[in-house]
């Protein structure tokens, strides 16, 4: 396998990290909102306080469970409902976990905690909301009163626990719940890091370097959203608007990275579709930023909408991957079916979890069947990745025990047919997202009668003449190789190889005259020569040992011409 490097500037890649710089700014600029959460000691264990609960019209109601949205309550009307301070103990806590809901808490009129100032939900659409407030005894209040309001993006909406309990109990079942999210996003966070430092320190070495530095941001932006999604989030920051804009910000930032992955890592002919999406994301999370700052509309407001835009990007993706592995099975294709099948089971995922987001009301865990995808696609790209790693250091170690003799001719200096093997097998791999490939077979003409009548040190001496004027005609362009006694290839893998080959093979003519226009010559150089191009979109189906071969008899060809043209003698007129 061949490494190369690509010093070109990457647009892309400031544009992805530009975008998760933005995300972490606008998560740390939302957090100037954040209030504080009262705290307390105590031990006793967790209770239901979802019973007893009496509404306005005096009847008395359990909380807990779903509440419908379609009533006749307007967006702007709380649903009011009190219960007595009764059984409290001092030091007790109060545990709300609802969804879709604007909850205040009071007791004795005097607020307790609250989510909305005047209970506009501000456009919070599908959210989670968790309260973690202190209680008051029945010596220092009378009743409790909530004030419940619906967000006019509610579909479904409801208290799923309502607990009453020690801090220490209540952060306890908080632990058990969101400790595997919690685990699983930082271990991705330090994973994210490490491929980005990876990336950094590999990208004029190997050629998938992007693929690691685009998902590990991916990795990292996916993360703190996951993270920003728990009750732990929720209650340390003590703002549900703050938790609940960083996760969506977070969440939207892993999209443009997503796409920039899928079109570095894999080798994909149908590319612009990706890399159109790729960009519109880009500028699809700059726009909610800006009117998110200008306040035009919230990034929780537009979530719906983002929704629907990365179920369109995932459709995109899953029809171009999948048209590539189809078109690519039993060909030797850069990345194995287990890649393209874990990108599919990761859209899948993110779909259900869309699904039952829209779907299913408080009680479901929105990101669960994304962390599950992130980890079976985490899984296999790392070893993927892994498997490049390891063979960049076996390589290296070969290189290092070998040397340069091992891929080198001793003769001319250039590459030998080892190094020759090596690139064409690499190339083979990746043609899907080269544009051209040319190569250029070369035969020197009268090597074996110059070797009779001169000597072998005559021989040598127009091998080496040969080699020369084809590496300064092609070296700048490709890479050359001595592949037999008189046989050199030249490969050129270039966008615009045609124009670039046409120059080359320019210079190589005039090289040839002028060593031929000498007096004191040692002989008569003449090269045959024969081009061939692998062209993406015409000869995507060919291999590129069948488009060597034109080339090859596109050189016999030539070799006749010259043979015919040039011949001294019947003998030098005969082909070998």
């Amino acid at each position: 396998m061949k490494y190369v490097s690509d010093s070109r500037p990457h647009i892309t890649v400031i544009c992805i990290i530009a975008a998760a710089a933005l995300a972490v700014l606008a998560s740390v600029v939302s957090a100037f909102s954040a209030v504080e959460v009262n705290r307390s000691d105590n031990d006793r264990p967790l209770y239901d306080f979802s019973a007893g609960w009496e509404n306005e019209n005096g009847i008395t109601m359990s909380v807990n469970g779903m509440i419908e949205a379609a009533g006749d309550l307007p967006p702007d009307k709380p649903l009011i409902t009190r219960k007595p301070v009764k059984g409290v103990d001092s030091g007790e806590m109060l545990f709300i976990h609802s969804r879709n809901l604007v909850i205040n808490v009071y007791a004795d009129g005097e607020p307790l905690y609250i989510t909305a100032e005047d209970g506009n939900a501000g456009g919070m659409a599908g959210f989670d909301n968790y309260i973690f407030v202190g209680l008051p005894t029945e010596e220092n209040a009378d009743n409790l009163e909530l004030h419940i309001y619906f967000t006019k993006y509610s579909v479904q909406s409801g208290i799923g626990s309502m607990l009453v309990g020690s801090e220490k109990a209540v952060v306890k079942r908080l632990l058990g719940e969101n400790l595997i999210p919690v685990i699983i996003g930082v271990v991705f966070v330090v994973l994210g890091v490490g491929l980005i430092i990876f990336g950094y320190f590999t990208r004029n070495k190997v050629d998938s370097y992007l693929g690691s530095v685009y998902f590990g941001i991916f990795l990292i932006m996916i993360s703190l959203g996951i993270m920003f999604d728990t009750s732990w989030a929720h209650i340390v920051s003590g703002n549900v608007a703050y938790a609940e804009t960083s996760q969506r910000i977070f969440l939207s930032a892993a999209l443009p990275a997503f796409l920039a992955f899928i079109d570095s890592f894999f080798v994909t002919e149908h590319v612009y579709p990706v890399k159109i999406l790729k960009l519109l994301s880009v500028a699809v999370f700059g726009v909610m930023l800006l009117l998110n700052g200008l306040g035009v509309v919230t990034i929780i407001g537009m979530g719906v909408y983002f929704l629907l835009f990365v179920a369109f990007c995932g459709i995109v993706v899953f029809e171009e991957l999948l048209i590539f592995m189809i078109k690519t099975r039993g060909t030797k294709a850069l990345r194995k079916q287990r890649d393209y099948f874990s990108v599919f089971f990761y859209i899948l995922c993110c779909c259900m979890d869309i699904l039952s987001f829209m779907q299913f009301g408080v009680g479901n865990d929105d990101l669960f069947f994304t962390r599950l995808g992130i980890i079976v696609m985490c899984a296999v790209f790392m070893v993927s990745m892994l498997g490049e790693i390891f063979t960049m250091v076996r390589l290296g170690v070969q290189a290092g025990r070998i040397g340069k003799i091992a891929f080198t001719d001793a003769n001319t200096g250039i590459g030998n047919v080892a190094a020759f093997k090596s690139e064409f097998e690499d190339l083979e791999s990746k043609k899907y997202g080269c544009k051209y490939i040319g190569i250029v077979q070369f035969d020197v003409n009268n090597l074996k009668v110059i070797n009779d009548s001169r000597g072998h040190e005559a021989g040598d001496l127009l091998i080496k003449t040969a080699a020369d004027i084809i590496n300064k005609s092609f070296g700048t362009v490709g890479n050359c190789y001595r592949t037999g006694g008189d046989e050199f290839v030249a490969l050129i893998n270039d966008d615009h190889a045609p124009i670039v080959c046409e120059e080359a093979i320019y210079n190589f003519n005039r090289l040839i005259d002028k060593f031929n226009a000498k007096e004191d010559k040692p002989f008569d150089l003449r090269i045959a020569y024969g081009l061939a191009y692998y062209q993406n979109d015409k000869t995507a189906d060919s291999t590129l040992k069948e488009i060597h071969k034109i080339a090859d008899e596109r050189m016999y060809e030539n070799k006749k011409m010259l043979k015919a043209r040039y011949a001294r003698s019947p003998e030098e007129a005969i082909i070998r």
